[in-house]
């Protein structure tokens, strides 16, 4: 091998270890961390599964990304799941979402969270969850598989 090509290859495997330790890296728990509340009149629904309101809360540690919610649905019905998942795209369990029994995250940036949800192993939702650059808007555009046309709902949370 001659020194041009060794350099190179050095060049490009210490790029792919960089991007992937950015990656690794997972949320910004000073962005993330908190309660938000859905701001229902911000947001828009596609899909039937319609919300009157939902706290979510974030904790963001050095491997794991653990949620809880508490939504009333447009008849007041109550629902409340949580689940606590690396960011590796590895599956975890997710537990009280009649819709999904399991979660996969993947850390896209610091501010940007994808996840694929499952029931029963059947990709159920499709997610991607962004965080404002002051940290005050939580941006949820969630794909919601189970419904016919596969309808996209985008939920607006604050502080």
């Amino acid at each position: 091998m001659n020194a041009r090509f060794k350099f190179a290859l050095v060049f490009a495997a210490a790029a792919l270890v960089t991007s992937q330790a950015a990656n690794a890296a997972g949320p910004n728990a000073k962005l993330w961390n908190g309660t938000w509340h859905l701001d229902a009149a911000k947001s828009k629904f596609e899909s039937p599964a319609k919300e009157q309101s939902e706290t979510r809360t974030y904790e963001v540690s050095a491997t794991r990304l653990t949620m809880h919610s508490s939504s009333k649905d447009l008849s007041g019905k109550e629902l409340n799941f949580s689940y606590s998942a690396g960011w590796n795209g590895k599956s975890y369990p997710m537990v009280g979402n009649p819709n999904a029994d399991s979660i996969s995250l993947t850390a896209v940036s610091d501010r940007v969270v994808r996840a694929n949800s499952r029931l029963h192993g059947k990709l159920t939702v499709q997610s991607t969850a962004t965080v404002s650059a002051d940290g005050k808007r939580l941006t949820i555009t969630r794909k919601m598989l189970r419904f016919k046309g596969a309808p996209t709902d985008v939920l607006e949370f604050g502080r």
